[in-house]
């Protein structure tokens, strides 16, 4: 509005100045009188100054808009900033906020982790107990379930004896006993073999792990036929007890007085029927025998049995 006015007092100047010149102007030619040079020249210079009043006015005029629109855009840029320094500061608080929780998280996962770990800890000692438990209670069972295990060893063809032995770690072989039964190949008489055997012989107790010494054979035969050296005793033994986990029993062959060899029946069981031996296929059977590959030598001497078993 200012300018309006600035510029409506310039325009009346301008005005007021355009009659006064003119009519002095008129004046003068009507009472034809010329105005000296040096008053036109200071007319030419007052209308000069107009000019450049009016040319400064609209500079203000130009210079004051300027500043006024460059206020009014620092004036939003400052209320821009402003925002953005109240949403940095807001964005500042909220991830303070975020740091907290994150912290507070963090504490929490780091304390989840401990627990974690505690009952990890807790679970593996007591993993550790019940497989100590498990292995008390596994040998409790082997103890309670393992049976004796009675076994025989041939010794001393010149005198045959045997050797009981329990496998047992544990539990002793109560009430064990045997029984030879076997046939002297050289003595027939009406095609009938001489019989070689015993009676059945109560082993006694035998402890876990333990053996007697070898134990002669008490042989029961006829008495009016003597084994001779050479004679071929064939037959088999049986070892057994009531709580043994199985009957024993062994093939063997005894030259008397010069050798013999033995094997336990395992399966695949080869069975030599004594009743169908015959004569005729007495060397057969024989000869059929001494194929077995786990054939064992019967040892002549104590040492030998020991070195054998060393």
């Amino acid at each position: 509005m200012i300018w309006w006015l600035a510029y409506g007092a310039i325009g009346l100047g301008l005005v007021a100045f355009m009659f006064l010149f003119v009519g002095r102007i008129r004046s003068d030619l009507a009472s034809g009188q010329r105005l000296p040079l040096s008053d036109y020249v200071a007319v030419v210079g007052a209308a000069l100054n107009v000019v450049f009043l009016v040319i400064a006015v609209i500079s203000l005029h130009v210079a004051v808009t300027t500043y006024n629109d460059a206020k009014r855009s620092g004036d939003e840029q400052t209320k821009v900033l402003q925002a953005s320094r109240d949403a940095l500061a807001g964005v500042a608080q909220s991830l303070d906020k975020q740091e907290d929780t994150l912290e507070k998280s963090r504490q929490a996962l780091d304390s989840s982790v401990e627990s974690a770990i505690a009952q990890q800890d807790l679970l593996s000692e007591s993993v550790r107990n019940s497989k100590e438990q498990l292995g008390i209670l596994r040998s409790q069972w082997v103890r309670e379930l393992e049976q004796p295990d009675a076994s025989a060893s041939f010794y001393y063809p010149q005198e045959p004896s045997i050797q009981l032995f329990n496998r047992s770690a544990i539990k002793p072989a109560r009430d064990a006993n045997y029984q030879l039964i076997a046939l002297n190949l050289n003595k027939v008489k009406d095609r009938v073999f001489q019989l070689v055997q015993t009676a059945t012989t109560s082993a006694g107790t035998l402890f876990p792990k333990a053996s007697y010494i070898p134990t002669k054979l008490n042989l029961l035969r006829n008495p009016d036929q003597p084994l001779s050296k050479g004679d071929r005793i064939f037959g088999y033994l049986i070892i057994d007890c009531p709580d043994c986990k199985q009957r024993r029993a062994y093939w063997f062959l005894i030259r008397f007085e010069e050798d013999g060899w033995y094997r336990e029946m395992v399966p695949p069981f080869k069975s030599y029927l004594l009743d169908k031996i015959t004569p005729e296929s007495a060397d057969a059977t024989v000869d059929d025998f001494m194929k077995n590959t786990d054939l064992i030598r019967i040892p002549k001497t104590w040492d030998e049995g020991r070195a054998r078993k060393e």
